[in-house]
């Protein structure tokens, strides 16, 4: 990323191919020792069914230079439950003040919950999942995808439908002076819209105040589709600037 200093983390498949298990490891402690920049399986009190999820194809979003290939959502037929994941960025305090953006492409044929479920977040945890805020999927029946995120236990949902077997471009965007957590949706990529999707609030039962030190995935039963080019940075800018 040399030139580029606020593009924070590209190239999360880096050396992957289609096929290959997402996980390298399984954490099986909080207090484990994470290897920054490496996919593993969250830890969690009580061990999933569900495998690591597996690398599929690649996708792309006009504008967007993040290419690759992506993480295939769902399960097995007969295998049922969640998986969560998390690619390790910090063990300190280094993503805490100030305004960050989370970009990914997602192209989704069934979505398992017709209420908001988190799909990407940002994890306060190196080791295991606990969002501070999320790129969050729900179904509309057969008329399509809405999004939504939160900021903490706070949630707002998009107001419009978006179509199944199309890729989108999500981008996650936390403010830590301005408690909030906005959502954009298939935006112009030349710069910033002055309005975002939906936007959740803090108060003062919902605060963002603790560090960022995870990506994370959660893959679950009922899905089909895909997710992948994901990008974390500082800037709109540096979103769609060359790595």
């Amino acid at each position: 990323m040399g030139a580029n200093a606020q593009l924070l983390k590209s190239n999360l498949f880096s050396g992957y191919k289609e096929g290959d298990k997402l996980e390298k490891s399984v954490f099986q402690s909080k207090n484990d020792t994470p290897e920054l920049d490496v996919w593993a399986g969250a830890f969690v009190s009580k061990p999933s069914e569900v495998a690591s999820p597996i690398i599929g194809k690649e996708l792309a979003y006009p504008g967007y230079p993040e290419k690759g290939p992506s993480i295939t959502l769902g399960t097995p037929e007969g295998v049922k439950g969640n998986r969560f994941c998390v690619y390790p960025i910090d063990t300190k305090k280094t993503y805490y003040k100030g305004v960050f953006y989370l970009a990914c492409v997602v192209e989704l044929s069934k979505v398992p919950s017709s209420s908001p479920i988190d799909l990407i977040g940002l994890s306060a945890s190196a080791t295991s999942v606990s969002n501070r805020a999320a790129i969050k999927v729900s179904r509309i029946g057969s008329e399509g995808l809405k999004f939504a995120t939160n900021l903490m236990k706070s949630v707002s949902e998009t107001t419009m439908a978006y179509d199944y077997d199309k890729p989108h471009l999500i981008i996650l965007k936390i403010d830590y002076n301005n408690q909030t957590s906005s959502l954009y949706v298939d935006p112009k990529v030349e710069t910033e819209p002055e309005q975002a999707d939906c936007v959740a609030k803090g108060d003062a039962d919902n605060v963002l105040k603790h560090a960022i030190r995870s990506i994370s995935l959660r893959n679950r039963s009922g899905y089909i589709g895909n997710v992948g080019n994901i990008r974390f940075a500082r800037t709109w800018a540096n979103l769609f600037a060359a790595d």
